[in-house]
């Protein structure tokens, strides 16, 4: 089960590694058939620390890194931003993200 954060534990998750956040909200249904997609592929790459993000909790985080349309995934190595995606990605689309 990938870990969901807040916005006082962001800045800090995401300043070391390769992590990957998941941006979503409860009520996306879209988001909701991400959700396996991304627990799938966090199992299977250790070597990325994966997250979620509920954007309605965290509007402040979505303002800052711009997420207007969900779900979003943000790709961070060592605390800066490389790529963002908008839309539901399957298994094989977010792994060529992120490699």
């Amino acid at each position: 089960m990938v870990k969901e954060l807040n916005e006082v534990e962001f800045s800090e998750a995401i300043k070391e590694g390769n992590v990957v956040v998941d941006c979503f909200a409860p009520w996306c249904g879209p988001c909701k058939m991400l959700s396996p997609i991304i627990d799938e592929v966090a199992s299977e790459l250790t070597d990325y620390t994966f997250y979620k993000l509920n954007v309605d909790d965290n509007a402040s985080i979505a303002e800052e890194y711009q997420i207007f349309s969900i779900p979003t995934i943000l790709y961070f190595k060592d605390g800066k931003l490389e790529k963002k995606k908008i839309g539901l990605l399957n298994k094989e689309e977010i792994i060529s993200m992120i490699k």
